[in-house]
């Protein structure tokens, strides 16, 4: 069956940045059939038609998280990044059990369908209740396994993880449609030089997406300087391992020859302002990556860092901050940052997600405009700036992935939402050792 979503406004964030208004998009199977003005395109004899009202647009893209930390939301707050992860994060998630991860991962799917996130890129290690929670909870996710040599790391460290990664890419890549899967090499400073290049030459087999760390701290690039004489994008380069599919996650502290050796590779990176921030990391040289042309979406990075798995706040902050260290505020538009938080997202994770085009997956999302955020909006301009500026998750009313409803009237279709927080909160107190 065709089904038509009518709604007073539609934002495509196709290549023009169409809006319509009204607006209506057509589902079948899954997929985008129709986009148009419906008063000019009668719906055919058998579509179910829906008169939604408020506003639709593509979902949001996460292109960088770590979900199931919301068994660690908060942790450390204060600390450096170095010492977070050591004092704080690694010895709780050593105690870490699969079914742990899995309500962890359960919660923070809840939480992103929630704010409109259709999409969401994710590492963290426990391949099977991550994947087993992305697909109960009906988002779509690209998975990346985490690779990596730290204190609590199962077996025999970056080897034995990375010969998990390759068993589940190979059994379980693009299942239900929604789940896509690569490799996780942690950061530079975590994996040894030949896992780096042992873990890209995987992944360039199967042409999958390499997602690292990197260059997040000025002191992560002094201690990498120190060990290998060269930049983390430099040394990544020497071992080919920048030759395929690859999201740089932060990005914070690339000169200008790492900012051309990412450009030069086609590296997209995955902008994460909020966790920066918090971590006091730095600022990502947005507008930079930009110019360059390098392919840039917006993360929430983990629930430990940020603490919330809000991309509306991170799409702000992105533009807020590119506009403030510029000293301009035509740095980022508005409707520049509303394609890095959708299209751009897709883009940088090679998906073919964050627009509302006829062929791409039906992943789209309903927000209501009877509210002070969207009041007044006299013209089209002002529409989106509300969309942009003032957008928020309590505004998401209904979602769908894959032309299927997740979210109904603000709850999750397929998520016990209390039972999740309940088997987190839980899990967490012993996770702390209490």
């Amino acid at each position: 069956m065709t089904l038509r979503l009518v709604a007073d406004a539609v934002f495509t964030v196709d290549a023009q940045d169409t809006m319509l208004l009204p607006g209506a998009v057509e589902v079948e199977d899954g997929l985008i059939t129709w986009v148009g003005d419906p008063w000019q395109v009668p719906a055919a004899v058998g579509t179910e038609v829906h008169q939604l009202g408020g506003l639709l647009m593509p979902g949001l893209v996460n292109c960088h998280g770590h979900s199931p930390m919301t068994l660690v939301r908060s942790a450390g707050d204060g600390l450096p990044l170095d010492r977070w992860l050591s004092e704080s994060v690694w010895p709780r998630e050593a105690r870490l059990e699969d079914e742990d991860v899995y309500w962890g991962m359960v919660l923070g799917a809840a939480e992103l369908l929630g704010n409109g996130v259709t999409t969401t890129c994710e590492q963290y290690r426990h391949p099977d209740p991550v994947t087993e929670a992305i697909l109960d909870s009906g988002i779509r996710a690209m998975y990346t396994p985490g690779i990596f040599d730290v204190p609590g790391a199962p077996r025999n460290g970056w080897e034995d993880l990375l010969e998990e990664a390759c068993r589940l890419f190979d059994a379980m890549e693009g299942t239900d449609g929604r789940l896509h899967l690569g490799f996780g090499p942690h950061a530079v400073y975590t994996v040894p030089r030949e896992g780096l290049r042992d873990i890209a030459g995987e992944a360039q087999r199967r042409n999958a997406l390499m997602q690292i760390h990197l260059s997040e701290t000025a002191s992560e690039c002094e201690q990498v300087r120190e060990r290998y004489g060269m930049s983390a994008p430099a040394l990544l380069e020497s071992e080919g391992a920048l030759d395929g599919r690859v999201l740089a996650a932060h990005s914070v502290w690339l000169d200008e020859a790492d900012l051309a050796t990412v450009a030069r590779h086609d590296v997209a990176v995955a902008h994460c302002p909020g966790s920066n921030g918090k971590l006091g990391a730095g600022i990502a040289p947005l507008r930079a990556l930009l110019d360059r042309g390098v392919r840039v979406g917006i993360g929430t990075d983990g629930p430990a860092s940020n603490d919330d798995l809000h991309l509306w706040d991170e799409m702000r902050l992105a533009a807020l901050l590119a506009r403030a260290t510029a000293t301009d505020p035509a740095a980022v538009t508005s409707a520049g940052a509303l394609r890095l938080a959708t299209r751009g997202g897709g883009e940088a994770l090679g998906l073919p997600v964050g627009s509302l085009e006829v062929g791409r997956p039906a992943d789209l999302i309903r927000l209501r405009t009877d509210d002070a955020r969207f009041t007044p909006s006299v013209t089209d301009a002002e529409l989106l700036g509300h969309l942009v500026w003032a957008g928020a998750g309590y505004l998401v009313t209904d979602v769908w992935v894959a032309g299927a409803r997740v979210v109904e009237g603000g709850r999750c279709t397929r998520i016990d939402g209390e039972q999740a927080r309940a088997e987190v909160g839980q899990r967490a107190r012993r996770l702390l050792g209490s």
